[in-house]
């Protein structure tokens, strides 16, 4: 198992710093793997979005109120809506492991990555994915509560790889996107969708 694990940290860790900007609209998702399971798979990003449009959702971390109050409730809620839109697939990405995203996803009723909805939660346990994108959140504030680095609270909607929407919740006085998370909330990916 120790095989399949680390070619997948070796690759992460040599691409993960070469991206120090933040992504933008008309850019690709960055050539990462991440993590599905436990004892994890590997999933490669650029694969897991060709072809398909698919919605990724980075958060501060599994478990935490605004993300298992608002967030996924809101994604699990608006599933006739996305799918209308042509959404094939929605990826809840946290910098924890696999086995803390399966029982976040069995907590959330969403079903572990393939089975149940098109809801998907994905560990990043690295930060490949949160880096590549710039989307590490390295404010003293939710660092100091967390212990580590963590993703920006973000939705992003990819269209067959490519960037078309990216809505970031972070203010000066709530980096964490905590207390007003309605930038990265599924209305208002819904609404910036509708503008495409």
């Amino acid at each position: 198992m120790l095989s399949r694990c680390a070619p997948t940290a070796m690759r992460m860790s040599r691409i993960a710093p070469a991206r120090m900007m933040t992504i933008k609209v008309g850019d690709t998702i960055p050539d990462v793997s991440i993590q599905t399971g436990f004892p994890p798979e590997p999933v490669v990003m650029k694969e897991r979005l060709a072809g398909k449009n698919v919605i990724v959702v980075g958060l501060p971390g599994a478990f935490t109120p605004t993300c298992s109050g608002q967030q996924v409730p809101g994604y699990l809620a608006a599933q006739d809506a996305l799918k209308a839109k042509g959404i094939d697939e929605v990826v809840v990405v946290c910098i924890n492991d696999g086995a803390v995203m399966n029982a976040w996803a069995d907590d959330q009723g969403v079903g572990r990555d393939g089975v149940g909805t098109p809801i998907n939660f994905l560990a990043d346990p690295h930060g490949a994915l949160v880096d590549a994108m710039g989307m590490r959140m390295n404010h003293e504030g939710p660092q100091h509560k967390f212990g580590q680095g963590r993703s920006k609270r973000y939705g992003a909607f990819f269209q067959d790889g490519v960037l078309k929407v990216l809505n970031v919740s972070e203010a000066e006085d709530d980096p964490a996107g905590d207390a007003n998370p309605s930038s990265s909330l599924v209305e208002n990916m819904l609404a910036d969708m509708e503008k495409l």
